[in-house]
C-alpha cells in the first residue's frame, strides 16, 4: 500500500468515478476540511487549546499539499477549527474548496493514485482527479482490516473513520453481515477518550451542517 496522508486518504475515498465530489455533497467537503486541520495537529504543525488553532512549527516539507489550511491558520490566528473549516467548505464561491481539493488532488497524482484531467466550461477548464480502483481498494482494505480484527486502531484511521461515517461513505465498503461489528467498532471509537480531538472535529462538522439547514429551511 502506498503511504498516504489521513487528508490524502480521505479524498481518494470520496470521489467519484468521474473525479469530483458530488455537487450536492455537503458533508464530503466539511469532512474534507476538518480531515486537513486534523492532519496539521497530528504533524504538531498546529496547536488547539481547546478553543482556538495557532501555528505551532514551520509547515513539514511533506505536507506542502495542505499550505492552503496552514496560510489561513497563520493570517487568522488565533482562529476558531470550525471557522476555517467554515472558510474552505462554505464561502460563496468554491474558490477556496477547489484550491485545497487541487493542493491534495496535486499530491494524489505524484503518488500515482490518481489521474488528472481538465474539464471544460463557461469560465475555463478546473481539474478533476479521477481515482485509480487499485488504490482506492488497498485504502479501503487497510480500514476494513483494522475495523474487523481485535487491536489497537492507529489515530489516522481512526480520524479517516469517523469522517467517512459522517460524510456518509464507509458502510457501502462493508457488507450487511459486517454492519453489526463495524458499529461495535464506532461505538468503541466514540466513547474512548483518546479520540476526543477527532470527535470534537466530528461535532464542528455537526454544528456547520446545522446551521446550512436553518439557513435553508
Amino acid at each position: 500500500m502506498k503511504n498516504l496522508s489521513l487528508t490524502q486518504q480521505y479524498l481518494l475515498c470520496v470521489l467519484n468515478k468521474n473525479g469530483k465530489l458530488p455537487a450536492f455533497g455537503l458533508e464530503k467537503t466539511l469532512c474534507l476540511s476538518a480531515a486537513s486541520v486534523l492532519e496539521l495537529l497530528m504533524e504538531d504543525a498546529l496547536s488547539f487549546d481547546g478553543k482556538k488553532l495557532t501555528v505551532q512549527s514551520p509547515l513539514p516539507k511533506e505536507k506542502t499539499y495542505l499550505r492552503p489550511v496552514y496560510q489561513v491558520v497563520e493570517r487568522k490566528q488565533p482562529v476558531k477549527f470550525e471557522s476555517i473549516v467554515e472558510y474552505f467548505s462554505l464561502a460563496l464561491t468554491d474558490k477556496h474548496m477547489n484550491e485545497l481539493i487541487d493542493s491534495i488532488g496535486t499530491s494524489l497524482v505524484q503518488n500515482g493514485c490518481v489521474q488528472r484531467e481538465e474539464t471544460g466550461g463557461l469560465f475555463g477548464g478546473r481539474n478533476v482527479y479521477i481515482p485509480n480502483e487499485v488504490d482506492v481498494d488497498s485504502v479501503v482494505q487497510s480500514i476494513r482490516a483494522e475495523l474487523l480484527e481485535d487491536g489497537e486502531l492507529s489515530e489516522d484511521v481512526v480520524a479517516l473513520t469517523m469522517l467517512l461515517h459522517k460524510s456518509g461513505d464507509l458502510q457501502k465498503y462493508f457488507s450487511a453481515y459486517e454492519k453489526k461489528d463495524l458499529k461495535k467498532r464506532l461505538k468503541e471509537i466514540k466513547n474512548n477518550p483518546q479520540n476526543k480531538m477527532i470527535q470534537k472535529a466530528v461535532e464542528y462538522v455537526d454544528s456547520l451542517l446545522c446551521l446550512v439547514i436553518v439557513a435553508i429551511s
